[in-house]
């Protein structure tokens, strides 16, 4: 029911809110942290906006999602952290508790290099939703050079 109750949502806010608002809602930087050696990602989102962590429960909000394409001389290095604290707290809308991130959300992906340089390419998937409305799932690429 819940799921029904989502898609109904993204097909209808689709038709209600503009593609260049919806632009502007979630703005995505990424960049190279030297010292700790990872690719950190970093999210401004709009006042009374927020996206879903990528820890979301099943049946709930679409959850964040962020893929890396292989790069010869890049490893990987465990999970995508997640580096600001999330808010948990019961959703009327999706009837359960949500896990998301208000104003700004930052993560981050240890990695290992091989050589002195490289170009890490991915892209982030994510939903966005405020107090009425939630927005279809938006794929945004980045890319990094080192």
């Amino acid at each position: 029911m819940r799921l029904l109750f989502t898609i109904a949502l993204l097909f209808l806010s689709n038709f209600l809110f503009s593609q260049s608002d919806w632009d502007n809602l979630v703005t995505w930087e990424a960049s190279y942290n030297e010292e700790t050696s990872s690719i950190e990602l970093e999210a401004t989102i709009q006042k009374n906006w927020v996206i879903y962590s990528q820890h979301t429960p099943p049946d709930g909000p679409i959850p964040l999602e962020i893929e890396f394409e292989k790069e010869e001389g890049v490893e990987f290095v465990g999970k995508i952290q997640e580096l600001d604290e999330p808010i948990k707290e019961l959703s009327k809308m999706f009837d359960m508790e949500v896990i998301k991130f208000k104003d700004s959300a930052s993560f981050s992906q240890a990695i290992k290099l091989s050589s002195d340089s490289a170009v890490i390419k991915g892209s982030v998937t994510f939903m966005t939703c405020d107090n009425e409305k939630c927005l279809p799932p938006k794929t945004v690429p980045f890319e990094v050079k080192i």
